[in-house]
C-alpha cells in the first residue's frame, strides 16, 4: 500500500471537513428526512481527478435550507470514502468523511449494494435518489469484440486486482436493494430503452445520455437545488446539462440527454412489437437510421427514428408512445464520437437509443437476448 498517497488523500478530506465527524455510523440513526441522495463516484480509473472537483462543487453549492441528506461515495485511489455534505451553523458548508475503507473494487455489485445500505441506515428518508459518475456502455456485455473500444457496461475500476473490474447492467440492477425515485447516469450511452426497462422496477425516473458524455459531465454546482425540491426537478437537471454544452464551440458542443419515466416504458412494448416483429433489416437499411455509436459502429440506434423508418404510416402512434415515457429530451445539432474524433450530425432524436440485432455482433446478440426488454418483446 502506498502510504504517501493515503496521507495525501486524507489531507484533502481534512481540508474539506476539518477532519471532524458529524457522528459515527454506529450511533443512533437520525430522524428521517424528506430525501437522501447518494452520489456514487466510481472514478478509480482515468477519472480520478473528478472526485475532488465534484465533492468541492457539491459542498460549495449546498444551502442551509435544503431539506435532505447528501452523501458521496468516492473511490479515486487507495482509500475509498463516504462523505456527508451538509450545513453547520458553526462551520458553514462542510464535507465530513464519515467512513473510510480499505482499497476495494468500487465496480463490485457487493460494494455498490453495501454503500446503498449504509446510506439508507445512516440517513433514512421517505425518498431516495442516486447519481453515478463513471464509464458506461449501456447494456452491452464486457469484452465484446468491438474495434477500438472497451465495453464494460456501468462503473469501471481499473486499479483493482479483481478481474471483474466492471459492473454489467443486470448486476447493477440486482445490487440496488430498495426502490429509488431516480437515477442520474453521468456516464456514456446509458440513455437506452434496454437500460430503462432493466431498471424500471428499481427507479421511477432515469436521466441519461444516449451518446457519449464529455467532461465535465452534469452540472453538479446546480444539481442538488433541483433534486431536493419537494418533487425533484429532473428536467432542470437535464436542461442544465444540455444548455452548458450547447453554449460550447466546435467539438465541445455535443450533448444528448433525456428524462425517462420507467413505468411508462410498458406502453412502448406493443408498439415496438407490432412494428418490428419479423422485420429483418439489411445493412443499407441500418445506414439510414440515426446512431449514437462509437466511431462507425452501428450499435446505439435512435429508437424513434428506427420505428418511423420501418413504419412511417404509424408516426403518430410511435410519437404518442414515446411522449408518454420520455418526459424531456434535448440534443445539440451534432454529437462527438471519440472513435473518430469528430462531430456527427443528429438528424433525429427521440431521447432513447435501441439495439438492432446484427450478424456482426455475436456477443451483443447473445447478451441482448438475456435482457428484460428483449424478453418482454418476445413474450408479448
Amino acid at each position: 500500500m502506498n502510504h504517501v498517497r493515503i496521507l495525501i488523500w486524507a489531507f484533502f478530506f481534512c481540508i474539506l471537513s476539518g477532519c471532524r465527524k458529524e457522528e459515527p455510523l454506529s450511533g443512533s440513526p437520525p430522524e428521517s428526512a424528506h430525501r437522501t441522495v447518494l452520489v456514487y463516484l466510481g472514478v478509480d480509473n482515468n477519472f480520478r481527478g473528478e472526485a475532488e472537483k465534484k465533492i468541492r462543487q457539491l459542498k460549495d453549492a449546498w444551502h442551509k435550507d435544503i431539506d435532505g441528506n447528501l452523501l458521496v461515495y468516492a473511490d479515486a485511489g487507495e482509500e475509498p470514502v463516504l462523505v456527508h455534505i451538509y450545513h453547520s451553523p458553526q462551520r458553514g458548508n462542510v464535507a465530513d468523511t464519515i467512513e473510510s475503507y480499505l482499497p476495494e473494487n468500487s465496480a463490485s455489485p457487493a460494494v455498490f449494494s453495501r454503500v446503498l445500505h449504509t446510506v439508507k441506515d445512516y440517513r433514512p428518508a421517505s425518498s431516495y435518489g442516486l447519481a453515478v459518475l463513471s464509464h458506461g456502455t449501456g447494456w452491452l456485455p464486457a469484452n465484446m469484440s468491438a474495434p477500438s473500444v472497451s465495453l464494460k457496461s456501468i462503473i469501471v475500476d481499473t486499479a483493482t486486482d479483481d478481474p471483474d473490474n466492471y459492473m454489467e447492467l443486470a448486476a447493477f440492477a440486482e445490487a440496488i436493494p430498495f426502490k429509488l425515485d431516480f437515477i442520474i447516469f453521468d456516464a456514456c450511452w446509458m440513455g437506452s430503452v434496454e437500460v430503462g426497462y432493466e431498471l424500471k422496477d428499481k427507479a421511477e425516473y432515469i436521466v441519461a445520455s444516449p451518446a457519449e458524455v464529455l467532461e465535465p459531465g452534469f452540472a453538479y454546482s446546480s444539481m442538488m437545488q433541483h433534486l431536493f425540491r419537494p418533487q425533484p426537478d429532473l428536467k432542470a437537471v437535464a436542461r442544465d446539462f444540455y444548455e452548458y454544452y450547447d453554449r460550447q464551440n466546435d467539438l465541445f458542443r455535443s450533448a444528448t440527454v433525456s428524462v425517462v419515466k420507467t413505468s411508462e416504458l410498458d406502453a412502448l412494448v406493443p408498439v415496438v412489437r407490432e412494428i418490428t416483429g419479423g422485420i429483418n433489416l439489411l445493412p443499407e437499411d441500418l445506414d439510414a437510421i440515426q446512431t449514437f455509436g462509437y466511431g462507425k459502429q452501428k450499435i446505439y440506434f435512435d429508437l424513434g427514428d428506427y420505428l418511423q423508418k420501418v413504419a412511417p404510416e404509424k408516426q403518430e402512434i410511435i410519437q404518442a408512445a414515446l411522449d408518454q415515457c420520455v418526459l424531456y429530451k434535448a440534443c445539440t445539432p451534432s454529437y462527438y464520437s471519440a472513435g473518430t474524433g469528430r462531430l456527427n450530425a443528429i438528424r433525429a432524436f427521440s431521447g432513447l437509443s435501441v439495439y438492432i440485432p446484427q450478424e456482426t455482433y455475436i456477443e451483443a446478440n447473445r447478451a441482448y437476448g438475456a435482457l428484460k426488454w428483449s424478453n418482454v418483446l418476445l413474450k408479448y
